[in-house]
């Protein structure tokens, strides 16, 4: 019986042991759960105050809250200011809670009462914050207690029933041990028991509760509720909320190389609206094959660009067109001009497509692409990419140089794939390095980089990364990197799925940064001097372990390699498309500055062929250093050899490469006895200045290269006197403090000696400066002084240079000999040309592009360098409502009276369009802007054709002209959809007088007189607050007038380009027809606006009238007369709005 009892004791201490346990763990639970109030602006209202009732939700607990929904009761005669009335509720959404992070959202009640305004405003969810979740903040100061603003009630969720059960079977199991052991002997046994049951409360809750495995679902969908009793009109009423929300386990927590330290949340978007937001995202629109051969169409369409569970999605959508042909569309967003960074740390959480074909990114541009000059020169940061047919490994990439040059890291995940779940990128930008990594894990960094021009200097380090950046997100389908979709890509269950954008920034950078020396370790060549490892083929080495000989096949090539007899065999079976489908090479041979190498080997073929050896620079974007050249093969073995120079700098990393690919033949090849050798070293020296490939003849005018971006300038100064160049958000100029006791005999003196100058004519000098008013600045130029006088605001100055003997000096000096603040930028000298640039050669340097501000994030601007030989290349996807308002202007062409010039220009049009240009009266100061050329419209095509005018100076020589090229709604025509003008070559030259022949006596002068053209040949001029609706058909033209305007101009039909010769004399006729009684004109006149003949033409309502009008040529002959029919507001007549017909135009010379 005693063994019994005591059995019975130890059975029950366990069990005991084990309650207390659960006991303690359900304390736990309790205490780990959310706690959540109500809070009142106050607890005794009357029936007319609002209600102001906010609900907080302070999670106490480990886990993440997610998808919170909350709802609430409405008292009796209340109801939401969205109309939400009892008996239903009111119900919103807030964010993710994480771990000691706070969520909340307000509701304002006011009382249902008919008739009346009610108050602004409405319910609000600022959303909860949590910094264990990457895509959360977290402010544990927001936790709701007693010294919270108003009243409320606070209700903590939990186990908290479930303990009191377990607290009474503890008690009994406890009471009954004492009871079996209640004798002397059983003491002990007490004792022991005890100590075992208070030891069971030390059990941790994994002994007794199961805990999740790695990778298990750990969510869980939970309701609570929480009430509170106010006073309204003295009565009780409870309002009552519920909420429901999902636990998510915090992930454990795992060591990153990733430091939020220092950083300050700049900007983020988690995309919880429902659809994108505007102010913050442009989306883009391109054609396929805008870049990279895409396929692709980015489009603004809901179906590719949409919100979906808080996250932005980029759809791809396929399309099968009526020929059978297949068309893709895809999205692309931007912050540009919206929210623009220069440094940061930048990250999303993203989940990409999977299929082959597909190239999701995110990655930044630089806002002004022309501050260095375009791709690659600009700059870029690819944060993540990953391909869609390998999603299991991203990269990350910056752009760069002139030759392109780049520098990529990669990560693999060693389990799951990047299309499976969603994972955090992040690059940390910060002057002089860049950083990228993968769900906080460090995978490449890189701070050797630089912005240059072939043929012009290099821009001062850290450029081209020390400028503002914006954001893009795009989905690529098929181009050059990924690939085209294939039979494999699912399509329409694929898209790009970003969480959130968030950039962090510090307070503050330090710019003062040096670009690192790069230690370049040359290895030494074997005991005959070869470079090449294993040339002789002795050893039967792997092919494919990417070390000594490598080969490769890509893109299509189907081939073998294999060493026997020393030599290396390969045989082909597909040629692939590329040169290097089929592939040799051995890496790592050192290259070193002014070296003169030697490259032999044997080679011959099975049948004859070619293929093409070179060696190249792979950490330099594959530049050569010996060109690619091509070897002709045959079954005969010969020896070939090959010479070259290094001219670039030391490189440990040079390629040997034979290239077999898409030679048109895939007869087998054996090559031996591979030898590269030194064999001569020379000094590579910068040698004398010359013409820089821009034109210029100064270097670094604009302030942009070496130390303190002061390179090739010399500064002699006195003491107290500063000069730097300012770098204020990318504005670099040349500042000269020059204090107190400056002056012709201690000045300042910045100057730049052994220009390339000649004997060669005259020079076009320009820069531009600012100075106090009154202050002069002395410019020196091979012996040559001028003053520049200052005015207070920045200005150019231009100035003739002539040298007509060999100058006893070419140095070039800026003289300041009175205190003051100067600044001084973009010096040129140049060989003079009436348009500078002509051929943008030295990107925009010379001219002024304009955009109206109402349309300013509607175009954009860049030399093209990559798909034009340097062109000015607007993208345009509004032109607005007037030509001018988008333009690009050339300052300061000089125009002598009585002088004959020619302009042209060649241009070009994305899609069928109108240009106009002319050079015109610069009417800054009075708003005469008179087109000294007469403005000529052009119609563009997609290909480049020549545009000319030819016309005489008939004004007072103007020094000051302004070339005017307009883009924007030329004729009247507004266009919106997205597409490009390109321009290049504008040219304007000195002509003889033009022979215009002998005009035959009776022949029509007018082009497409009759209409049967449409609107060839003729211009529809309607310019606000003039307005019609215009048409060319049937014979005839029609304006319907809707508003004559202010001026008779306001409603015109032009024709312009038309001859006509001194002394001859002219009739006009023509037919017209008028709804309304009205007076319209007839005016023959010259490009500015001279008056050749003309008439007043009073018309009867209703009544066609037959007009003819004849007149002399009295002036010099004008090869670009315009004849022009006025239509607006006549001056002192009434002028009723009117529709109006014209036909039968004819202009024909008399005698």
């Amino acid at each position: 019986m005693k063994k019994t009892r005591r059995a019975a004791a130890v059975i029950l201490a366990a069990a005991t042991a084990v309650l207390m346990a659960n006991t303690a763990v359900m304390a736990e639970t309790k205490a780990a759960g959310p706690e959540i109030s109500i809070e009142t602006d106050r607890t005794k209202y009357s029936s007319t105050d609002p209600i102001n009732e906010t609900v907080k939700i302070y999670n106490a607990s480990d886990d993440i809250l997610t998808d919170i929904v909350i709802s609430g009761s409405i008292p009796e005669g209340y109801q939401t200011e969205d109309g939400v009335a009892s008996p239903d509720q009111w119900e919103m959404k807030t964010g993710d809670v994480g771990s000691g992070g706070t969520g909340e959202c307000t509701v304002r009640l006011v009382r249902k009462t008919s008739g009346t305004d009610q108050e602004q405003g409405g319910a609000q969810s600022p959303g909860g914050t949590d910094t264990d979740r990457p895509d959360k903040d977290t402010d544990p100061g927001n936790r709701p207690d007693s010294d919270g603003t108003g009243d409320k009630e606070t209700v903590q969720t939990g186990d908290t029933a479930n303990i009191i059960p377990w607290c009474i079977a503890g008690a009994v199991s406890f009471c009954v041990i004492i009871a079996a052991v209640r004798k002397r002997k059983g003491r002990h046994l007490l004792s022991l028991l005890l100590v075992a049951a208070m030891a069971g409360t030390l059990l941790p809750a994994s002994l007794t509760a199961k805990a999740a495995e790695p990778g298990e679902e750990t969510a869980e969908e939970k309701t609570e509720e929480v009430t509170k009793t106010i006073l309204i009109d003295g009565e009780e009423v409870t309002l009552k909320a519920e909420i429901t929300y999902w636990t998510e386990q915090k992930a454990e927590e795992q060591t990153t190389d990733l430091s939020y330290e220092g950083y300050n949340l700049k900007w983020e978007d988690q995309f919880d609206g429902e659809t994108l937001n505007r102010d913050d995202w442009n989306v883009e629109l391109h054609d396929p094959g805008w870049v990279n051969n895409e396929l692709q169409s980015y489009v603004d369409s809901p179906e590719n660009i949409y919100i979906e569970d808080g996250s932005l999605v980029l759809k791809p959508v396929e399309t099968v067109n009526e020929d059978g042909s297949v068309s893709y569309t895809s999205g692309r967003v931007n912050t540009q001009n919206k929210h623009d960074f220069k440094y940061g740390l930048f990250e999303a959480r993203v989940k990409v497509p999977k299929g082959q074909g597909f190239l999701p990114a995110f990655w930044m541009m630089p806002t002004d692409e022309n501050l260095y000059g375009q791709w690659p020169r600009c700059g870029e940061i690819d944060i993540m990419e990953v391909l869609g047919n390998d999603t299991d490994t991203s990269y990350g990439t910056i752009h760069y140089g002139n030759p392109h040059s780049e520098s990529q890291g990669n990560y693999t995940l060693e389990e799951g794939t990047f299309s499976d779940e969603y994972h955090v990128f992040d690059v940390e930008w910060e002057p002089g390095k860049i950083s990228w990594y993968v769900d906080g894990k460090l995978i490449h960094t890189e701070d050797n980089w630089y912005s240059a021009t072939e043929g012009q200097g290099e821009i001062t380090y850290p450029a081209p990364f020390d400028q503002p950046f914006y954001i893009i997100l795009n989905l690529a389908v098929g181009g050059n990197w990924p690939g085209n979709p294939d039979e494999t890509t699912d399509i329409a269950n694929a898209a790009y799925y970003i969480d959130y954008v968030k950039v962090y920034q510090k307070d503050s950078y330090d710019e003062n940064v040096t670009k690192p020396v790069e230690e370049v370790i040359l290895r030494d060549p074997d005991e005959n001097g070869n470079y090449v490892v294993n040339g002789d083929f002795s050893v039967k080495e792997d092919l494919t372990d990417e070390k000594d000989w490598t080969f490769l096949t890509a893109l299509g090539g189907e081939a073998e390699a294999g060493i026997e007899d020393n030599e290396i065999a390969v045989t082909t079976e597909n040629e692939g498309t590329v040169d290097y489908s089929v592939q040799l090479v051995q890496p790592d041979l050192p290259m070193k500055q002014g070296g003169v190498y030697r490259l032999t080997f044997d080679a011959y073929a099975d049948a004859d062929r070619t293929m093409k050896v070179g060696v190249s620079a792979p950490d330099r974007s594959f530049r050569r250093y010996l060109e690619d050249t091509v070897v002709n093969l045959t079954p005969e073995k010969q020896t070939y050899t090959f010479e070259f120079t290094m001219t670039d700098s030391d490189d440990a990393n040079g390629r040997l490469e034979f290239n077999m690919g898409a030679a048109g033949s895939t007869a087998g090849i054996r090559i031996s006895n591979v030898s590269l050798k030194k064999i001569d070293e020379i000094e590579i020296t910068e040698g004398d200045k010359g013409i820089l490939a821009d034109g210029n003849y100064v270097y670094n005018g604009s302030f942009q290269e070496g130390e303190g971006r002061l390179g090739y300038w010399d500064v002699s100064k006195s003491s107290g006197a500063e000069v730097s160049v300012t770098n204020e958000d990318n504005i670099r100029r040349l500042m000269v403090n020059a204090p107190e006791g400056t002056s012709a005999d201690h000045p300042v003196i910045v100057s730049q000696s052994d220009l390339a100058l000649s004997a060669r004519g005259t020079h076009a000098r320009s820069f531009t400066a600012e100075g106090e008013r009154g202050r002069e600045i002395m410019v020196k130029t091979a012996g040559q002084e001028y003053s520049a006088e200052m005015n207070g605001a920045e200005q150019e100055y231009d100035y003739k240079l002539t040298v007509d003997t060999e100058p006893a000096d070419t140095d070039l000096a800026f003289i300041f000999k009175e205190p003051g603040l100067y600044y001084l930028d973009n010096v040129r000298i140049e060989e003079d040309s009436l348009i500078k640039n002509g051929s943008f050669n030295a990107g925009f340097s010379g001219y002024e592009p304009y955009v109206d501000s109402s349309i300013s994030s509607d175009v954009t601007y860049v030399v093209d360098s990559l798909n034009e030989d340097n062109a000015a290349d607007f993208s345009i996807s509004n032109t607005g409502d007037a030509a001018w308002k988008i333009q690009l202007k050339q300052n300061n062409v000089e125009l002598e009276k009585g002088q004959w010039y020619r302009l042209s220009l060649d241009a070009k049009a994305s899609i069928p369009r109108k240009l106009m240009f002319a050079i015109q009266r610069d009417g800054t100061s009075d708003d005469d802007w008179t087109p000294y050329s007469g403005e000529k419209i052009v119609d563009l095509g997609t290909d480049y054709n020549t545009y000319e005018i030819v016309f005489q100076m008939t004004g007072e020589t103007d020094p000051k002209a302004v070339l005017s090229i307009s883009m924007g709604a030329v004729d009247g025509i507004r266009i919106t959809e997205n597409h490009r003008i390109c321009i290049d070559n504008i040219n304007l030259e000195k002509i003889d007088a033009p022979d215009i022949g002998e005009q035959p006596v009776g022949e029509n002068l007018l082009a497409n007189s009759d209409f049967a053209s449409g609107s060839e040949g003729w211009e529809n001029a309607v310019t606000a607050p003039g307005a019609a609706e215009v048409s060319f058909e049937n014979g005839r033209t029609v304006y319907d007038i809707t508003d004559v305007g202010t001026e008779d101009w306001k409603v015109q039909l032009k024709q312009n380009g038309i001859d006509l010769e001194q002394g001859a004399t002219y009739k006009v006729s023509f037919k017209v027809k008028s709804s309304e009684a009205r007076t319209i004109k007839l005016a023959m006149l010259s490009p500015s606006y001279a008056w050749y003949g003309g008439a007043d033409i009073a018309l009867e309502k209703d009544q066609e009238k037959e007009v003819t009008v004849d007149f002399v040529m009295n002036e010099t002959t004008e090869m670009n007369a315009s004849m022009v029919i006025s239509m607006g507001a006549i001056a002192g007549i009434e002028t009723p709005a009117s529709m109006i017909e014209l036909s039968d135009f004819s202009l024909v010379r008399t005698e």
